[in-house]
């Protein structure tokens, strides 16, 4: 069964995600267009549907093994799946900042380079680990949205296929020259939400190992606002209004919100937020 109020949470990602990738894929054929080189499109062809086949493949692995574990088991497994999928995406963040500014002269001059040197395969192996790179973010982000928030598997599918579809759509429009994309400002406004829903994985795998009985709390409860801003939807409670658990469910999906946070998480998740942010403006800024 879908519910359309979770739908636009694996919409959003999907859509960053496919559109960040589908641009990198129309910068390289738009080059091989305006260098009168569209022979070696085919190279980019191959290596973007081996990364998306090989995507498909490692996000079936993640769902069968966040349904394999029980009990305190599974509590352990995603924390750490939480907690390294956080650290990925941190350092797609960190490695976006400090790329994302030079970008599209990066690939052009990488993809002439592989062209004056004969070595075609190399733009292949170029397109794969791009594409590659953004399928395995796209399955982190949404693996970590489905476990953290109330998502099923069928509104990540819906979503996420809605989601690519409007992101290749808007490729098709700039690789034709009906609309163009400022790729810097897309990824400078993105790369904010990514370090929020970052921070928010990796201080979930620590609630998660809290849970588990792993790591000291410090303080188990600092506070409890349950009753003003739920973290779920539905939460079982008659008197919340349905908007509020809405919105708690969707921060909790999306940025890792807790209603009723231990002392530990207290503390590491500004800690975290600002680190990150600090990093990803000081290379941004370079």
């Amino acid at each position: 069964m879908i519910s359309f109020i979770n739908l636009p949470i694996p919409i959003f990602l999907a859509f960053r995600e496919g559109l960040e990738a589908t641009l990198i894929i129309v910068i390289l054929l738009l080059y091989l267009k305006n260098t009168n080189q569209k022979k070696y499109n085919k190279y980019v062809y191959m290596g973007s549907f081996l990364a998306i086949v090989l995507s498909i493949l490692i996000a079936f692995l993640f769902t069968i093994l966040f349904g394999g574990f029980t009990g305190i088991t599974e509590q352990i497994f995603e924390g750490l799946s939480f907690m390294i999928s956080g650290l990925f995406i941190v350092s797609l963040i960190l490695w976006i900042g400090k790329e994302g500014p030079k970008m599209k002269v990066n690939l052009e001059e990488r993809l002439e380079e592989s062209i004056k040197k004969q070595k075609v395969f190399s733009i292949l192996i170029l397109t794969f680990i791009i594409i590659f790179r953004e399928g395995v973010e796209l399955v982190l982000l949404l693996t970590g949205a489905t476990s953290v928030g109330s998502l099923n598997q069928v509104e990540v599918i819906v979503g996420s296929i809605i989601g690519l579809a409007i992101s290749i759509l808007i490729g098709l429009f700039t690789y034709y020259g009906v609309r163009s994309i400022n790729i810097t400002k897309f990824l400078k406004i993105t790369n904010i939400l990514l370090i929020l829903f970052a921070t928010g994985l990796v201080t979930y795998g620590i609630h998660e190992f809290i849970e588990a009985g792993v790591i000291n709390p410090i303080i188990n409860e600092v506070w409890n606002i349950n009753l003003i801003l739920p973290d779920s939807f539905p939460d079982g409670n008659f008197t919340t209004p349905e908007f509020l658990e809405i919105i708690g469910s969707l921060l909790k999906t999306l940025f890792g919100y807790n209603a009723n946070p231990s002392l530990l998480e207290i503390i590491i998740y500004p800690t975290l937020l600002t680190l990150i942010g600090y990093l990803s403006w000081r290379l941004w800024k370079k």
